[in-house]
Parts: C-alpha cells; structure tokens; sequence
C-alpha cells in the first residue's frame, strides 16, 4: 500500500552568500504540504546546510567546500531525509495533527535532547537516569556516559568529545595518515553497522572483526539506496583494496595513537585456509579490459558531424583529453587558456602541474587533431561540461556516432567462484578514464616505440603498454603476413 505523503529533496529559491538553504518537502495526499530545513549540530550549534545550485544535482551534492566532506554531507541528507519521513509516519499513526512544527520538532527530537544535556550538564543541572536514580555532579554523569558500553550513548560520546569506536577515529586516519583516496571503506564500514549492530570499539580491532566484517560484506554487497535495496556485489579488487586500507587503520591505532597492544588485526588474511573457508572463492588472475578505441574508430568520432552541439562538445573535450596526454579528468578539468602557448617553432605546448603528482608538465601537443579545436576554444574551457553531465554526453555521442563494437569485459565478484565475462557496446561503457587508454591503444596501434610513448603521456609503467601491443598485435600481423610459401618447381 502506498504512503499517503512523499518526501523529495530540494533548494530554496531564496539565494544566501553561502547558496540556497537545504530542504525536505512534505506532501501529503489531503493537500497539506510544508518544507523541513537540514541541519547539522557543529559544536552544540544548529547549522543549516546550503548548496551552491552548481553543486547540487538530482538531490545530491556533487561539489563545493563544506565544514564536513561532501560524501558526509550526502549521508547528512538522507539521514534527515528518513528522521522527517519517521516523524511524519510517527504523527499519522498516534493521530497527532500534521504541522511544519511538529514534524520539525520530531526530526531533530534527538540532536535537541542531546544539546539539552549537554546544557545540563555544563551547568551542573542534576541529570536522572533511566533508572530513576540521578547524578549529583557533572563529572558523575560523564564518567557514567564514558564507560558504558550501551550504543545509545555513542552520539552523546561524541558530541561530548569521547571517542570509542574505529569510524571515531577515521577522520583523523584520512586527515593526518592515509591518503583521501583510503577513504574507500568508510561506506561499508557504515553500512555494515547499521546492518549488523556490530559496532568495533577502536581498543578491540581485531583479525575476528575483520573476519566478520569482510564476510558479511562479500555475502550481502553494497547498496547505493537509503533502503538498503538492490544489492550489488563486491568485485575481488574491492575486497583486497578495502584490506588493504583497513589494515593500514590498524597501523594508525596501534603506532601513531597507541590505542592497540597489538597488531592482532594482521593475522586476517582473505585467501589462508582450505578452498570451503576461504572468504575469496578462487584467485583472481591479472587482466585489464580492453577499454579502447582502435584509431579508426576514433578517427571517425573525430570527424562526425553531430548536429547537437552539447554531443559535439563532449566529443570534442574527449579529443583533447586524449592528445594532451591522455590526461586524467582533474588535470585535464583544470585547464585554461593561459596552460597553452606556442614554441619557438609555432608549434602549440602544454604546460600545467599535474593535481597527483604536483609534478610540472610541458608536452608538445597533437597539432593535426588539436589545433582545430583550439581555435575553437579560444576564449577557454569555461563552457566545459561538468564531470558527470561530460560522462552522460560522452555515451551520448558515442552512440549517435555508431560506437557500437561489442567489447568484452571481464569482472570478478568476490561472492563467486568464477569470473563473469559480459560483451557490451562501446557507447554504453566510454568514459573519460579511456582518453589516457586509447592514446596509449592507437600510438601502439601505429608501431611506435614504448619509451616515446610513456614519455608522452608521463607514465612509468611499461605494463600499460605491453597489455596494448598484446590487444593490437600489429607487429604480429606483419610477420604473418611477410611469411608466405614458395613457389616449387617439380624436380
């Protein structure tokens, strides 16, 4: 049976100088309809979350700078999004009058109580407990909340500056040890809570949370829904990354904040045991998918006359991309008119500093395909596509270009004992992250040396290269090709 009220996300239409403030809208069926501004509570402070309209996509942030990150930020909405939808239920089955006041005071009923207390508690208000009894002094009561073991009292913890379990110190693992991009396991982490209950006091990080934790999520996957609906699994790179990035957590508690005794959390190994227990049914073996276009057909893309011009420019960003190196989508997102100048020889140069490396770039760039474009784009990149909406288009493009070549693709789930191989079209995979592949696939494909191309495209590692020599073969075919059979005469 339907809900007889919805709740979608949206954007104020009033503009602040922070952006346009963050709200939950309430419709019910009888014609009632109210909007619920998202707070955060920052240091007993109810903040309210606005959005740059720039950054604001479908219901979800997609950029911007925020006092927590934007990943945190999108789990701050959905968060408030169910605490208005409970409230809402809450009201209708109790028969209290629906009102914007009512629903606002439910949705935050818990993040006020907890301020409350806290007011309490740092005025030296006496605090009663569940079990009638009560607290005679502030110090009582903290001592009480930072030794109980009870989940309930984890947000108070918190907000009373306590940290007790691992996802408490995560922040600091990403800020001050690890790397942004060991962030990865932090959603499983979160989901595998909430899933389980079997929240890890940071003290007890152990090989046996490991070992539940990695076995739970192989089984069950990940879902990209509030709901938890439509699961889908881990692939093995996954896994091993998430071990990887978890294990270096551990190193965070035990060396740098002397929180573990030990580094038990090392014995977890996804592939010891016999085959029946292992959490990895079967080794994964090295592989790269084929994620490129051959030259001709990415001459042809090229060349396509495309009579919508939001397909032409994504086609045309992806041809850049490609022949300044096969940059990689923030380096290449980055640029300006001010990166590029012509030599001495009136030849266009690229000089930019790469955004992973910080590491300074000058390349001489592909004058035959690029300087059509770049008289193009003289006044600049500023009507670039944005990262998400460039993807789409791209795909978009591909297929009215007639992309079409079946690929194979080959993925293996961590919850399967074998590899599953699908064939797909190439306007339904292409993205961006196959511009530095098809510059590598098309000057292999044309028989140049390995070393000029790694120094083209600023990559050390030969292992890229060789995997495009093995697709093309070319060098293969001309030898089969030059060895034919003599001509005999009878003796």
């Amino acid at each position: 049976m339907a809900k007889p009220f919805s709740i979608t996300r949206k954007l104020r239409l009033y503009k602040g100088e922070s952006g346009r403030q963050v709200q939950i809208r309430v419709r019910l069926r009888t014609g009632f309809e109210t909007e619920i501004p998202v707070y955060d509570y920052v240091n007993h402070i109810k903040t309210p979350i606005s959005v740059k309209e720039e950054h604001w996509k479908k219901g979800f942030v997609t950029g911007g700078k925020y006092h927590i990150s934007v990943r945190d930020l999108n789990f701050l909405l959905q968060k408030v999004e169910r605490d208005v939808e409970d409230a809402v239920d809450d009201l209708l089955k109790k028969n209290v009058k629906i009102t914007r006041e009512n629903i606002l005071l439910l949705t935050y009923i818990n993040e006020d109580n907890a301020l409350d207390n806290d007011r309490k508690i740092a005025s030296g208000e006496i605090i009663v407990n569940e079990d009638g009894g009560a607290f005679a002094s502030q110090d009582e009561f903290v001592d009480y909340v930072t030794e109980s073991d009870d989940p309930k009292f984890a947000n108070l913890k918190r907000k009373m500056g306590k940290k007790i379990y691992i996802l408490d110190y995560w922040d600091g693992f990403i800020a001050d040890f690890a790397p942004d991009s060991y962030n990865s396991p932090k959603t499983a982490i979160e989901q595998y809570i909430e899933r389980t209950g079997d929240n890890c006091v940071a003290s007890l990080f152990s090989a046996l949370w490991l070992s539940g934790f990695f076995t739970n999520i192989i089984q069950y996957g990940y879902s990209s829904r509030k709901d938890g609906t439509n699961p889908q699994p881990y692939t093995i790179s996954t896994i091993k990354k998430y071990e990887k990035h978890i294990k270096h957590f551990g190193d965070y508690l035990f060396s740098e904040l002397n929180i573990l005794s030990n580094q038990d959390y090392k014995r977890f190994k996804l592939n010891e045991g016999v085959k029946k227990q292992k959490l990895l049914k079967y080794e994964s073996v090295p592989y790269n998918n084929t994620s490129a276009l051959y030259k001709k057909e990415f001459d042809r893309f090229y060349k396509f006359p495309f009579s919508d011009k939001k397909l032409e420019l994504a086609r045309d960003m992806f041809v850049m991309q490609t022949w300044f190196g096969g940059l990689r989508l923030k380096d290449f997102s980055s640029l300006q008119s001010e990166n590029f100048f012509r030599d001495s020889e009136g030849k266009w140069v690229m000089k930019f500093v790469q955004k992973k490396t910080e590491g300074e770039v000058i390349n001489i760039i592909n004058q035959n395909y690029l300087v059509p474009l770049l008289d193009k784009y003289n006044s600049g990149f500023s009507e670039f596509h944005k990262p998400l909406e460039y993807n789409l288009l791209l795909k978009e493009a591909a297929k009215v270009a007639g992309l079409d070549r079946l690929m194979e693709f080959r993925t293996e789930y961590a919850k399967d004992s074998k590899a599953t191989i699908d064939y797909k079209p190439i306007h339904e995979q292409i993205s961006n992250n196959w511009a530095r592949n098809c510059v590598v696939s098309i000057l292999c494909e044309c028989g140049f040396q390995d070393d000029r191309i790694s120094s083209f495209i600023g990559h050390r590692d030969k292992k890229m290269i060789a995997h495009y020599k093995t697709v093309h073969q070319k060098e293969i075919k001309s030898m089969m090709e030059a060895v034919r059979p003599d001509m005999v005469t009878e003796l």
